[in-house]
């Protein structure tokens, strides 16, 4: 399939989409026949016998579930590992004897011929998991499940913040650019939830979607699934055909970046000792939400990145390059936020910040937010709210322009209290004493 033509599909307008629980698109059918795989045989015969390496005895089956794909089609690739003198019959499975069907109940081997064969290809590519998933196969599934055809209502959204407490415009503008699928650019001083506003972006989107172990792409084998991006969703499929089980169904992923984010993070990272790639954190991200936390203090400058993913964010592909130097096309779908307390315009051009085409400020609360902050995380930490003993924090530390509500400040200063009654061996109360004491620690004269 054409990547311009998968891009503009995936660039399309969302629609209500799946409800919590089921799967994104349609997933992908279980594969009949080589030419449906679309691998390579000598490729296939060539993964099939690393697996076989790790295996003293083995049968049809126990390839078939390694692999993930039809016993049809591994009982054509052990004929040709029959044929070339590489593995060997060794009986039926005493373990299997019921089984109805002979082929696969029969046990194979590896001959020495074949066991120096697998140990010579896994010196050249010690891949040995699922059969990887082709590049246009990819692209096709990607753009069915596509995050920016997924409807979001005032409902997910209100849902998703519950618990936070923010300005009544702040969750109309974060649903309206959940919607568009355009970066989001979440600006405003330290410490009032951006990052918490961030992480509950996890919680909009509630279908699945599936993920390939890995991809196949001129000849080389790409590591796509990552056991801390994607987290396998608990519900069953039913009532679908065979899958494909090259795909594992999966929650849409998150991924979240701050200060540790590389240009080399963003470029497939090749493993000298397995000698195959893995995906990097936007190919991981696909279908999902890719969030750059702290914007600005990274270890690359914002102009690098923005050099890096312009024509990706106005074409939803990027292209990666692998070490022979080919270059390809991969989709480049997912929600990105930009988060960050510095002032936008010091950050980024006038050409950036029209590419980001949402900005929200989550700026400093105001007095009523900051008591309703401050009672949720008494009820939080089990303590009493005592209103007067908070009217006195804001008299004595706040009024007067000394310093700006800001939202965390009620969390940081009853655990402040918290430690210290912890420390004494003391019942833990909100009282003014203890806020004196735990201001005096907390805030820089």
């Amino acid at each position: 399939m054409d990547a311009m033509d998968n891009r503009d599909r995936i660039a399309s307008v969302g629609s209500p989409g799946p409800k919590a629980g089921e799967v994104a698109g349609m997933s992908p059918a279980e594969p009949q026949t080589l030419q449906d795989l679309g691998l390579p045989s000598l490729f296939l015969g060539h993964l099939t016998l690393k697996h076989c390496f790790y295996m003293d005895f083995f049968t049809l089956g126990d390839l078939a579930e390694r692999l993930k794909v039809s016993a049809s089609i591994i009982s054509e690739v052990l004929e040709y590992l029959k044929k070339s003198k590489w593995v060997e019959v060794r009986g039926p499975d005493p373990m299997h004897l019921m089984v109805s069907s002979v082929s696969l109940a029969n046990r194979h081997s590896l001959t020495d011929a074949g066991r120096k064969h697998a140990a010579l290809m896994l010196e050249y590519d010690a891949y040995a998991g699922p059969a990887p998933v082709v590049l246009k196969d990819y692209w096709r599934q990607v753009t069915h499940q596509s995050i920016g055809k997924v409807g979001v209502s005032p409902d997910h959204i209100q849902r998703a913040l519950k618990g936070l407490v923010l300005s009544a415009e702040v969750p109309e503008q974060l649903g309206v650019a959940a919607v568009s699928g355009k970066p989001l650019f979440l600006y405003g001083p330290a410490g009032n939830g951006k990052t918490a506003v961030c992480q509950c972006f996890s919680k909009i989107w509630e279908d699945d979607i599936v993920v390939p172990y890995a991809l196949f792409v001129d000849g080389q084998v790409i590591q796509v699934f990552d056991e801390i991006t994607h987290v396998p969703s608990e519900a069953a499929a039913s009532g679908e055909e065979r899958v494909d089980r090259r795909w594992l169904r999966c929650r849409r992923p998150v991924v979240m970046v701050g200060g540790e984010l590389t240009l080399d993070m963003l470029d497939l990272a090749y493993k000298p000792e397995l000698k195959y790639f893995e995906a990097p954190l936007q190919l991981k991200a696909n279908n999902g939400v890719f969030i750059v936390d702290d914007f600005g203090r990274q270890q690359i400058s914002p102009q690098e990145l923005l050099n890096r993913w312009i024509i990706p964010l106005e074409t939803r592909q990027d292209f990666l390059r692998l070490r022979t130097g080919q270059k390809f096309a991969v989709p480049f779908d997912q929600f990105i936020i930009f988060a960050t307390n510095l002032e936008p315009r010091t950050l980024v051009d006038e050409a950036f910040l029209r590419r980001l085409r949402s900005k929200v400020k989550v700026d400093y609360v105001n007095r009523t937010q900051f008591v309703e902050i401050f009672r949720r995380c008494c009820d939080q930490y089990h303590l009493e709210f005592d209103p007067k003993a908070v009217e006195y924090l804001l008299t004595r530390y706040y009024d007067n322009d000394q310093r700006p509500l800001t939202a965390c400040h009620p969390r940081d200063l009853l655990e402040q209290i918290l430690d210290y009654c912890r420390f004494y061996q003391l019942a833990p109360r909100l009282t003014p004493e203890n806020l004196d004491r735990a201001c005096h620690s907390y805030f820089v004269a």
